[in-house]
């Protein structure tokens, strides 16, 4: 008993020494004084191979660096800390290095520059890199379970500071991933199948898919994070090198690459349409970022024309772009907006079809008996079924329908959210407003797929088209621009097309009045013949005005401003019940009258629209071509005066006694077919008097 309380006390002194001498040693008041003292204490001890405990120790300080994190397969992200050996550098260099941890200029060198690479120039380094890439590709494609570790190496390349290096690597593993990865998702491994034991190829083949999926959603990842400098937004910014920005639109290439292929269908494809979505802002200044602008909407439009048969694809993209568009508020490029109307997943979407195929239930009489082993088998059956359609993810028909009511959603809300945002911008002066700018494609995506939207929105829409069309006509007080003809028409056109297509579809139970918009189109007719670009679209080739050196290109809607006339007059006398007679008078003489200033395609197509209207309306009209059978008293209101709205009216312009006298003019008309369109128009008009 008393050795071992000896014991405790020689462990308890010795214990006490050792920290005294530690708080010393950090404080640096170690001296020699001290060691002889200490050294006199260590010969009482009975243990003489403890003495090294006494000797003064060095302080290492470890040095930490936090490597990427990890994320594991339950979604889990671990942070990795690394240690690393600081090497001590003479006192002599007068010059001191950056801030940048030593530690991370020793992995760089590492990675960028090897032993080997030390004394050859930078031509043989290019070489040297292109023949270590193509290397580990060739072993990757060779046997991939057996090299996955080259496709690690790859991809930290890719990662390098290195331009050269870098630009290599991004683009080698383009058909790398394409060769690799299925056209399926993978998904990961649940904790069941974590814990089972299997064989060794499929715990080979396992651990190759965890793999891929990892490295690629890295890859991903550096793209994005590349695809965020580009020339645009970096004109402001000293810091960004040219290096940076050559490596920016060579992520969005990539991108673009993987986007056409097969890993459209693999995993992370929402991250991946991602990058070019987020690049779709503003359209470029920089004429480095417009072909990549314009690849960018080329092939986010090729990716929705070839989702016709499932729709995933098209529900991520339009997901993604809807919301953009609202967290910018509308500040994107009219072009943007545009890629609905690629969409070829609502072609044959009909939003009644449901209500209308249902399969009766089978009478009791009729039904098949089964045994219960039958019904037992049978439901296994479908268990498997089931369980092999999830595993090759195929696409029902019940999915895909369900995919285009929420893509139809999501669109229709869009627009309507742009129509709102924009209305009484025109009478606060604001025409340069971001929604306003985007009213164009807006009108023209709802007159393709506005038929398909309920009855509720349709009152949502019709209200907000009524109060742009108000506002353009209010704010104007002389003649019209191109922008604001286009938008009327537009608003009119739009609001035909989602009434008729409703009413056609049995959907409609009420009727709706249009009159403020033919009233508007009626009084929009003098200003029309006053538009130079009337019978241009987006696609035409024009050349900058050579006064002011800017080049007004029309907006991206489909369709000319003639054809867009054209449309309304068809909606109002030949597809509607808004057609009177006394509405086709009026807008006979008008129509004469924008024939003698328009150019010659669309003077044809008014003249042959007038020919219509007479066939149609038979002898109603000739009191227009002979002032005998005139049934007006007064004279006849042209109505072209802005200063007074109650002239202007249509109901109000006394067309009884309107005569056309301009045939007379057409007869001097420069396009010989124009003549003898009109001289048609006044021989049919003479003979039907007879």
């Amino acid at each position: 008993m008393g050795k071992r309380k000896i014991k405790t006390q020689d462990l308890e002194r010795r214990k006490k020494i050792k920290q005294d001498q530690d708080a010393k040693l950090s404080m640096g008041l170690f001296n020699e004084d001290i060691t002889s003292d200490i050294e006199d204490q260590s010969n009482n001890w009975e243990d003489e191979e403890q003495d090294y405990e006494l000797k003064p120790r060095e302080m290492k300080e470890k040095h930490m660096v936090e490597s990427l994190p990890i994320k594991r397969i339950d979604g889990t992200v671990e942070r990795v800390l690394r240690e690393v050996i600081k090497k001590e550098e003479p006192e002599d260099e007068g010059e001191e290095e950056q801030e940048e941890p030593l530690e991370e200029q020793t992995k760089e060198q590492e990675e960028e520059e090897p032993d080997d690479y030390a004394n050859l120039s930078p031509q043989e380094k290019l070489i040297k890199t292109k023949e270590d890439i193509a290397e580990l590709a060739s072993k990757l494609i060779e046997n991939p379970e057996e090299n996955i570790t080259c496709l690690t190496r790859l991809r930290k390349m890719s990662e390098s500071k290195n331009f050269m290096t870098s630009q290599l690597v991004i683009m080698s593993l383009i058909p790398i991933f394409k060769s690799l990865a299925p056209s399926y998702k993978i998904r990961p491994l649940t904790d069941m199948e974590k814990r089972e034991k299997v064989s060794r190829e499929i715990a080979r083949l396992r651990q190759f898919e965890q793999s891929l999926v990892v490295n690629y959603k890295s890859y991903i990842d550096l793209l994005y994070k590349h695809s965020k400098i580009s020339y645009s937004n970096s004109l402001n910014n000293n810091k960004i090198t040219s290096d940076q920005l050559k490596r920016g639109n060579l992520a969005l290439k990539a991108a673009t690459e993987l986007c056409l292929s097969s890993l459209r269908h693999f995993n992370y494809r929402s991250e991946l349409f991602t990058i070019l979505i987020k690049r779709l802002n503003k359209k470029p200044k920089q004429q480095q970022d417009l072909p990549i602008f314009i690849k960018s909407i080329r092939v986010l439009e090729t990716l929705l024309k070839e989702d016709e048969e499932h729709g995933d694809i098209t529900f991520e993209i339009i997901k993604i772009i809807s919301k953009t568009i609202k967290s910018k508020n509308f500040r994107v490029d009219e072009s943007v907006l545009n890629v609905f109307l690629s969409i070829s997943l609502l072609e044959d979407y009909d939003p009644n079809q449901n209500k209308d195929d249902f399969k009766p239930k089978l009478k009791k009489k009729d039904r098949v008996h089964l045994s219960k082993k039958e019904r037992k088998n049978r439901k296994e059956r479908k268990e498997i079924e089931e369980e092999m359609r999830t595993a090759q993810q195929a696409i029902t028909i019940e999915q895909r329908e369900k995919y285009q009511s929420q893509v139809l959603k999501m669109v229709l809300m869009s627009y309507l959210e742009i129509l709102k945002a924009s209305q009484g911008s025109f009478q606060k002066g604001t025409e340069n407003d971001d929604a306003i700018l985007l009213i164009g494609s807006v009108l023209e995506g709802l007159s393709r797929y506005g038929q398909m939207a309920n009855f509720d929105l349709l009152g949502d829409f019709l209200q907000v088209l009524r109060e742009i069309m108000v506002d353009v006509v209010d704010e104007e007080e002389g003649i019209y621009t191109g922008k604001q003809i286009r938008i009327i028409l537009l608003c009119i056109a739009t609001s035909f097309s989602l009434v008729l297509n409703h009413g056609s579809m049995g959907r409609l139970p009420i009727a709706i009045d249009f009159s403020s918009f033919i009233d508007t189109l009626y009084k929009l007719l003098t200003d029309i013949a006053l538009d130079s670009d009337l019978e241009f679209s987006h696609k035409t080739l024009r050349l900058a005005d050579p006064i002011t050196e800017e080049l007004t290109k029309p907006a991206v809607n489909v369709s000319t401003k003639s054809e867009l006339l054209l449309r309304c007059l068809d909606f109002i006398f030949f597809r509607s019940k808004n057609g009177t007679i006394s509405r086709a008078t009026a807008f006979t003489k008008r129509l004469y009258i924008l024939a003698l200033q328009t150019p010659e395609k669309t003077s044809l197509a008014i003249l042959k629209f007038i020919g219509k209207l007479i066939s149609r309306y038979d002898n109603n009209l000739k009191g227009l071509w002979n002032t005998e059978d005139s049934v007006g008293e007064g004279n006849y209101i042209l109505g072209i005066e802005k200063n007074d709205e109650s002239i202007i009216r249509l109901e109000r312009c006394n067309i009884g006694a309107a005569t056309l006298w301009e045939n007379v003019l057409l007869d001097d008309y420069y396009a010989p077919i124009v003549k003898d369109g009109s001289r048609s128009l006044m021989k049919n008009s003479k003979n039907e008097g007879r």
